[in-house]
Protein backbone atom coordinates (compact mmCIF):
# COMPACT_ATOMS: atom_id res chain seq x y z
CA UNK A 1 0.00 0.00 0.00
CA UNK A 2 1.43 3.34 -1.05
CA UNK A 3 1.74 5.82 1.78
CA UNK A 4 0.89 9.44 1.22
CA UNK A 5 3.86 11.76 1.67
CA UNK A 6 3.88 13.45 5.06
CA UNK A 7 3.60 17.19 5.20
CA UNK A 8 6.66 18.99 6.39
CA UNK A 9 6.58 20.68 9.78
CA UNK A 10 7.01 24.11 8.19
CA UNK A 11 4.06 23.44 5.86
CA UNK A 12 1.87 22.43 8.81
CA UNK A 13 2.84 25.58 10.71
CA UNK A 14 2.05 27.72 7.67
CA UNK A 15 -1.38 26.10 7.37
CA UNK A 16 -2.03 26.66 11.07
CA UNK A 17 -1.14 30.34 10.68
CA UNK A 18 -3.47 30.65 7.71
CA UNK A 19 -6.27 29.00 9.66
CA UNK A 20 -5.75 31.29 12.64
CA UNK A 21 -5.71 34.35 10.40
CA UNK A 22 -8.97 33.22 8.85
CA UNK A 23 -10.51 32.72 12.30
CA UNK A 24 -9.50 36.26 13.28
CA UNK A 25 -11.04 37.71 10.12
CA UNK A 26 -14.28 35.79 10.69
CA UNK A 27 -14.49 36.93 14.32
CA UNK A 28 -13.73 40.53 13.38
CA UNK A 29 -16.29 40.50 10.57
CA UNK A 30 -18.95 39.15 12.93
CA UNK A 31 -18.23 41.91 15.45
CA UNK A 32 -18.01 44.63 12.81
CA UNK A 33 -21.29 43.57 11.22
CA UNK A 34 -23.17 43.59 14.52
CA UNK A 35 -21.61 46.51 16.38
CA UNK A 36 -19.76 48.50 13.72
CA UNK A 37 -16.01 48.51 13.21
CA UNK A 38 -15.42 51.84 14.96
CA UNK A 39 -16.85 50.57 18.25
CA UNK A 40 -15.14 47.16 18.15
CA UNK A 41 -11.87 46.79 20.07
CA UNK A 42 -9.04 44.31 19.57
CA UNK A 43 -9.67 43.09 23.13
CA UNK A 44 -13.25 42.13 22.25
CA UNK A 45 -12.12 40.18 19.18
CA UNK A 46 -9.46 38.41 21.26
CA UNK A 47 -12.06 37.49 23.87
CA UNK A 48 -14.36 36.06 21.19
CA UNK A 49 -11.48 33.89 19.97
CA UNK A 50 -10.29 32.94 23.45
CA UNK A 51 -6.78 34.21 22.76
CA UNK A 52 -4.58 37.09 23.88
CA UNK A 53 -4.54 40.49 22.24
CA UNK A 54 -0.86 39.89 21.52
CA UNK A 55 -1.88 37.00 19.27
CA UNK A 56 -3.99 39.35 17.17
CA UNK A 57 -1.14 41.83 16.82
CA UNK A 58 1.09 38.99 15.62
CA UNK A 59 -1.13 38.66 12.53
CA UNK A 60 -2.28 42.28 12.30
CA UNK A 61 0.13 44.92 13.69
CA UNK A 62 -2.67 47.45 14.12
CA UNK A 63 -6.43 47.83 13.83
CA UNK A 64 -6.10 49.57 10.46
CA UNK A 65 -4.44 46.46 9.05
CA UNK A 66 -7.29 44.33 10.36
CA UNK A 67 -9.85 46.72 8.89
CA UNK A 68 -8.22 46.50 5.49
CA UNK A 69 -7.94 42.69 5.63
CA UNK A 70 -11.63 42.35 6.52
CA UNK A 71 -12.57 44.67 3.67
CA UNK A 72 -10.46 42.63 1.25
CA UNK A 73 -12.13 39.44 2.46
CA UNK A 74 -15.58 40.93 1.81
CA UNK A 75 -14.46 42.09 -1.64
CA UNK A 76 -13.13 38.65 -2.58
CA UNK A 77 -16.37 36.99 -1.45
CA UNK A 78 -18.32 39.58 -3.41
CA UNK A 79 -16.42 39.06 -6.65
CA UNK A 80 -16.42 35.28 -6.23
CA UNK A 81 -20.22 35.38 -6.16
CA UNK A 82 -20.35 37.68 -9.18
CA UNK A 83 -17.89 35.48 -11.10
CA UNK A 84 -20.11 32.47 -10.45
CA UNK A 85 -23.14 34.34 -11.83
CA UNK A 86 -21.23 35.53 -14.92
CA UNK A 87 -19.73 32.13 -15.75
CA UNK A 88 -22.60 30.77 -17.84
CA UNK A 89 -24.69 33.63 -19.19
CA UNK A 90 -27.99 32.50 -20.69
CA UNK A 91 -29.53 35.98 -20.67
CA UNK A 92 -27.41 39.11 -20.32
CA UNK A 93 -30.42 41.04 -19.05
CA UNK A 94 -31.21 38.49 -16.32
CA UNK A 95 -27.54 38.22 -15.35
CA UNK A 96 -27.15 41.98 -14.95
CA UNK A 97 -30.25 42.02 -12.75
CA UNK A 98 -28.71 39.23 -10.65
CA UNK A 99 -25.50 41.24 -10.32
CA UNK A 100 -27.48 44.26 -9.12
CA UNK A 101 -29.25 42.08 -6.56
CA UNK A 102 -25.95 40.69 -5.23
CA UNK A 103 -24.57 44.22 -4.90
CA UNK A 104 -27.64 45.32 -2.96
CA UNK A 105 -27.51 42.25 -0.70
CA UNK A 106 -23.87 42.89 0.17
CA UNK A 107 -24.55 46.55 0.96
CA UNK A 108 -27.51 45.62 3.17
CA UNK A 109 -25.45 43.05 4.99
CA UNK A 110 -22.37 45.19 5.57
CA UNK A 111 -23.71 48.75 5.77
CA UNK A 112 -22.92 48.90 9.52
CA UNK A 113 -19.25 48.09 9.03
CA UNK A 114 -18.13 51.69 8.47
CA UNK A 115 -14.92 50.31 6.97
CA UNK A 116 -15.07 52.38 3.80
CA UNK A 117 -15.48 55.58 5.77
CA UNK A 118 -12.80 54.75 8.35
CA UNK A 119 -10.21 53.67 5.78
CA UNK A 120 -11.07 56.60 3.53
CA UNK A 121 -10.36 58.96 6.44
CA UNK A 122 -7.18 57.26 7.68
CA UNK A 123 -5.66 55.96 4.42
CA UNK A 124 -7.26 58.02 1.64
CA UNK A 125 -4.67 57.36 -1.08
CA UNK A 126 -4.56 53.62 -0.44
CA UNK A 127 -8.34 53.45 -0.24
CA UNK A 128 -8.75 55.28 -3.53
CA UNK A 129 -6.45 52.72 -5.16
CA UNK A 130 -8.52 49.86 -3.70
CA UNK A 131 -11.71 51.45 -5.03
CA UNK A 132 -10.11 52.02 -8.45
CA UNK A 133 -9.06 48.36 -8.70
CA UNK A 134 -12.50 47.17 -7.60
CA UNK A 135 -14.20 49.33 -10.24
CA UNK A 136 -11.89 48.02 -12.96
CA UNK A 137 -12.62 44.46 -11.90
CA UNK A 138 -16.35 45.18 -11.86
CA UNK A 139 -16.17 46.78 -15.32
CA UNK A 140 -14.42 43.71 -16.75
CA UNK A 141 -17.01 41.39 -15.23
CA UNK A 142 -19.96 43.36 -16.63
CA UNK A 143 -18.18 43.54 -19.99
CA UNK A 144 -18.03 39.73 -20.00
CA UNK A 145 -21.78 39.61 -19.51
CA UNK A 146 -22.46 42.15 -22.26
CA UNK A 147 -20.06 40.36 -24.62
CA UNK A 148 -21.87 37.08 -23.94
CA UNK A 149 -25.12 38.84 -24.82
CA UNK A 150 -23.60 40.05 -28.08
CA UNK A 151 -22.32 36.57 -28.96
CA UNK A 152 -25.73 35.02 -28.29
CA UNK A 153 -27.47 37.63 -30.44
CA UNK A 154 -29.35 39.13 -27.50
CA UNK A 155 -27.51 42.46 -27.57
CA UNK A 156 -26.07 44.73 -30.24
CA UNK A 157 -22.97 46.48 -28.86
CA UNK A 158 -19.79 47.49 -30.68
CA UNK A 159 -17.57 47.94 -27.59
CA UNK A 160 -18.67 45.80 -24.59
CA UNK A 161 -15.93 47.21 -22.33
CA UNK A 162 -16.90 50.85 -22.85
CA UNK A 163 -20.58 49.99 -22.53
CA UNK A 164 -19.86 48.17 -19.24
CA UNK A 165 -18.08 51.24 -17.86
CA UNK A 166 -21.01 53.46 -18.85
CA UNK A 167 -23.49 51.00 -17.29
CA UNK A 168 -21.61 50.85 -13.98
CA UNK A 169 -21.16 54.62 -13.85
CA UNK A 170 -24.91 55.06 -14.34
CA UNK A 171 -25.70 52.53 -11.60
CA UNK A 172 -23.26 54.12 -9.18
CA UNK A 173 -24.43 57.63 -9.99
CA UNK A 174 -27.94 56.77 -8.84
CA UNK A 175 -26.64 56.13 -5.34
CA UNK A 176 -25.76 59.80 -4.98
CA UNK A 177 -28.70 61.34 -6.84
CA UNK A 178 -31.39 59.23 -5.14
CA UNK A 179 -30.08 60.07 -1.66
CA UNK A 180 -29.13 63.66 -2.58
CA UNK A 181 -25.75 63.41 -0.84
CA UNK A 182 -22.23 64.51 -1.75
CA UNK A 183 -20.09 62.05 -3.79
CA UNK A 184 -17.82 61.24 -0.82
CA UNK A 185 -20.74 59.85 1.21
CA UNK A 186 -20.38 56.08 1.52
CA UNK A 187 -22.45 54.69 4.40
CA UNK A 188 -26.10 53.87 3.64
CA UNK A 189 -28.92 52.26 5.59
CA UNK A 190 -30.81 49.11 4.46
CA UNK A 191 -33.88 51.26 3.76
CA UNK A 192 -31.84 53.57 1.54
CA UNK A 193 -30.44 50.54 -0.29
CA UNK A 194 -34.02 49.56 -1.18
CA UNK A 195 -34.63 53.03 -2.64
CA UNK A 196 -31.46 52.85 -4.72
CA UNK A 197 -32.16 49.27 -5.81
CA UNK A 198 -35.61 50.19 -7.16
CA UNK A 199 -34.15 53.00 -9.27
CA UNK A 200 -31.23 50.87 -10.46
CA UNK A 201 -33.54 48.08 -11.56
CA UNK A 202 -35.61 50.51 -13.62
CA UNK A 203 -32.53 52.09 -15.18
CA UNK A 204 -31.05 48.68 -15.94
CA UNK A 205 -34.22 47.64 -17.76
CA UNK A 206 -34.16 50.83 -19.85
CA UNK A 207 -30.42 50.44 -20.54
CA UNK A 208 -30.65 46.82 -21.68
CA UNK A 209 -33.77 47.46 -23.78
CA UNK A 210 -31.77 50.06 -25.72
CA UNK A 211 -29.00 47.52 -26.38
CA UNK A 212 -31.22 44.67 -27.54
CA UNK A 213 -31.41 43.67 -31.18
CA UNK A 214 -34.70 44.69 -32.76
Amino acid sequence: MTQKPKKSKSKMIAETKDEMKERILEAALKRFTHYGSAKTTMNEIAEDLGCSKASLYYYFPDKKGLHRAVLMKIAENFFAELDAIATNVVSAEATLQQISQVRADFIRRFCRLELFRILNETQPEEMQQVIKEARERDDKLVARVIKAGVESGELQVEDPQQMAILYNQAMEGLRFTVLDRPPDYIDVTPEEVDQIMAKQQLLSEIFIKALKRH
